[in-house]
């Protein structure tokens, strides 16, 4: 072989050499990116991402010391907190008094029988009575009239049957049930034994069925106040029911809740629940690609959750002051909106609004400036855009795409500027699921929604849940007022 040959083998050789350690190096690269977008997921948290809380991990418990520490350091002194209201028993019109004479005096020893009284002091003690079942019962006459026809009085609506439950039970069970989230065997043995009122499990399944029976007038009000309702906020969040995933979504306002279960999560779903299909106000939600279907209405985004994805994504250095300084711009349009509401205006100020969004450009600037150029790569871990550089895109680019609805607030000081309404109205069915375990047919899962609807709502309005629910088994539902809240 002569040196020539020699040397161009050698240079083959290098060159598949050098074609395999490019080869690997791009498989390390996408490894790495691989690693980091697990870690990532792996340190996903309510704080930083849209996540729940009931899905965080359990933090350590501080000892006492620590908690003590951190008081100080915040300055917080041990007890009540200056401007916070006392909270204490206050005296309460006595039903019962009785009075204490003491027998003999507790010097000399003599009879006080017939002592003068020279002063008292009283202490109140307030207690529940022995709790029994009161047992009516009613008594149907017949009577005969002169013309020889026997007439039957009528029995009230509550006694429906030789020996039932009132509609005190019925409304205890389904606080029970539907407000404590208790489960069916607990709810039954806390009536027999505390309350004397032993029912089975069958009977407070059927109870909540009919319970939630007689809700069909209450949800259609329900529904035709959202559908008027200038500003209503949507979420939704997944259950189970039976061995399938189920959908519970909501549409809620400050004084109205709907919670709805299907088996669909999308579209499909909203459409059936049939509000959002002609509304024509401003949803609140997170901007979940579906209620972008709904062209009739204008939309916003719950701003709350742009802080958390603008915090996850300034956990990486190259990208922390964009995201800092579009999150003060946010939080700078929540306040410049809230002070607006206020004040009574429908809008933020033309001259503050203008500065607001010259800020919220700016700093979207900045973040494509941070960016490799080119377009992004479709697939992950390929194309040279790491994961960090590919959350920091999607981010910037939402916030571009979707200006309009992440700054709705300041066009209109009616919408709030998170979607904290929608998210309370369902945090109630993810503790359900927690204390009572899933829901074992659609048919129940739909009764609780139901009922749920009638008891937040209730709420909401400053009424007695209980009272509202006692009034649902007698004279009907509450029903909420014209005004649909925002």
């Amino acid at each position: 072989m002569t040196t020539a040959e020699r040397i161009a083998e050698l240079e083959a050789g290098l060159a598949e050499l050098q074609a395999k350690l490019a080869e690997r190096d791009a498989e390390n690269d996408a490894l790495r990116d691989r690693i980091a977008h697990l870690e990532a997921e792996l340190n996903r948290n309510s704080e930083n991402s849209s996540k729940p809380p009931s899905a965080d991990p359990l933090k350590p418990r501080q000892s006492r010391s620590e908690r003590r520490a951190a008081a100080r350091a915040a300055g917080r002194k041990q007890g009540k907190q200056p401007g916070a209201p006392g909270a204490n028993l206050a005296r309460r019109v006595p039903d019962e008094t009785i009075n204490h004479a003491p027998v003999c005096c507790g010097s000399c020893g003599s009879d006080l029988a017939g002592a003068e009284v020279v002063g008292e002091v009283r202490r109140q003690v307030l207690e529940i009575p022995e709790i029994r079942v009161c047992v009516t019962d009613h008594v149907a006459e017949r009577r005969r009239c002169a013309c020889g026809h026997e007439t039957v009085g009528a029995f009230p609506p509550e006694a429906r049957a030789p020996v039932c439950w009132g509609p005190e039970v019925r409304a205890l069970a389904i606080y029970l049930m539907d407000r404590q989230h208790l489960p069916l065997e607990r709810t039954a043995e806390l009536l027999g034994e505390l309350l004397d009122a032993p029912v089975s499990t069958g009977w407070l399944c059927a109870v909540q069925q009919e319970a939630a029976g007689k809700l069909a007038g209450f949800i259609i009000t329900v529904k035709d106040r959202l559908g008027e309702a200038p500003v209503v906020h949507a979420d939704e969040t997944g259950t189970r029911v039976g061995l399938t995933k189920h959908w519970v979504h909501t549409l809620a306002t400050n004084l109205l809740t709907l919670l709805v279960v299907h088996p669909k999560r999308g579209v499909e779903a909203l459409e059936d629940i049939g509000i959002l299909a002609e509304y024509t106000g401003t949803v609140v939600h997170d901007g979940w690609a579906p209620y972008e279907v709904f062209k009739g209405a204008s939309h916003a985004q719950c701003g709350a959750h742009l802080v958390r994805h603008l915090a996850a994504v300034g956990r990486t250095e190259a990208f922390a002051t964009w995201c800092a300084e579009m999150t003060e711009v946010l939080l700078a349009a929540k306040k410049a909106s809230e002070a607006a509401a206020g004040e009574g205006l429908a809008r933020v100020r033309p001259s503050t609004a203008t500065g607001l969004r010259r800020r919220y450009q700016a700093c979207l600037d900045d973040a494509f400036a941070l960016l490799p150029p080119g377009p992004l790569p479709r697939r992950r871990h390929e194309g040279g855009w790491d994961v960090h550089q590919r959350a920091a895109f999607n981010l910037a680019t939402r916030l571009r795409e979707d200006h309009d609805q992440v700054l709705r607030l300041l066009d209109d000081t009616r919408v709030r500027f998170d979607n904290n309404i929608a998210e309370r109205a369902l945090r109630m069915v993810k503790l359900h699921d927690k204390i009572s375990g899933t829901f074992r047919s659609a048919e129940g899962a739909t009764a609780f929604a139901t009922v749920r609807s009638y008891l937040q709502t209730v709420a909401l309005n400053g009424q007695n849940r209980l009272n509202a629910l006692h009034r649902l088994f007698t004279t009907g539902p509450w029903l909420p007022p014209l005004a649909g809240g925002t």
